[in-house]
């Protein structure tokens, strides 16, 4: 996260919070600016999906169940992560996610070396799927 995408709280606002809650808010607000992106993006492809759907039946669209499985787990521990860093939430409810993402593997940072972990692994291999499929669909080559 970059200090940039993390904007201040109208003054007003910032006058009422502590600097623990002023960092909560840039970081929440950064995050969401990403999160509305993917919606954006996956709006999007919701459409050329009904549309490959309607042209080849509904096996590209089984095939991003994977991608948007992927999708929700990330958003999931986004928000789980939000919950945590928020000065505002209850410890109660702290510990009740924190029990939750025991059994979760952890996503949220790539350490980018050379060998991806294994959610970028599973990430991968659903797009090669797709790629395999679409690929003899999409070719522009003339029998």
């Amino acid at each position: 996260m970059w200090a940039y995408e993390m904007p201040s709280p109208p003054e007003d606002e910032a006058a009422k919070m502590s600097p623990e809650q002023m960092r909560f808010y840039g970081t929440s607000k950064a995050y969401q600016a990403r999160w509305d992106k993917v919606q954006i993006e996956r709006t999007s492809l919701y459409a050329d999906l009904l549309e490959a759907e309607a042209i080849w039946g509904v096996e590209l669209k089984e095939l991003f169940k994977k991608v948007f499985d992927l999708e929700h787990e990330l958003f999931t521990r986004i928000r789980h992560y939000i919950e945590l860093i928020n000065p505002d939430t209850a410890e109660a409810s702290k510990e009740a996610i924190r029990n939750i993402d025991k059994k979760a593997r952890d996503i949220m940072y790539d350490d980018l070396s050379d060998e991806p972990d294994e959610y970028k692994k599973d990430l991968v291999s659903a797009i090669e799927k797709i790629e395999k499929y679409l690929k003899p669909k999409l070719s522009h080559e003339n029998v």
